[in-house]
């Protein structure tokens, strides 16, 4: 995380595609399957050079949120909206709510 002084708040911002870019090259060893829960097509470099290591990868995102490079770039792509069991149950978006009258 890095810490941004604005006035008098501090803000803290994350790096985290970084963080796991770095973690899955200094662990590369450990593992044969990477899966990752993102849609972010700065992941693809990763990606690519994480299959040219005879690595498996799998990516988990939502169709909506993620980008056709990435999509098509791993071994597997599974959209998440679609895996009711995750949720425990159907998705539905909310009813708007009627308005009152005065």
């Amino acid at each position: 995380m890095k810490r941004i002084t604005v006035g008098e708040a501090v803000e803290e911002k994350g790096n985290m595609d970084v963080e796991m870019t770095i973690d899955a090259l200094h662990n590369l060893v450990k593992y044969h399957t990477a899966v990752f829960f993102t849609g972010d097509s700065d992941f693809l470099a990763l990606v690519v050079y994480l299959k040219n290591q005879n690595k498996k990868v799998y990516i988990f995102s939502s169709r909506n949120n993620i980008s056709q490079e990435l999509r098509t770039g791993a071994d597997g792509y599974t959209d998440i909206l679609g895996i009711n069991e995750m949720w425990g149950r159907e998705l539905k978006h909310k009813e708007e709510l009627p308005k009152q009258s005065r």
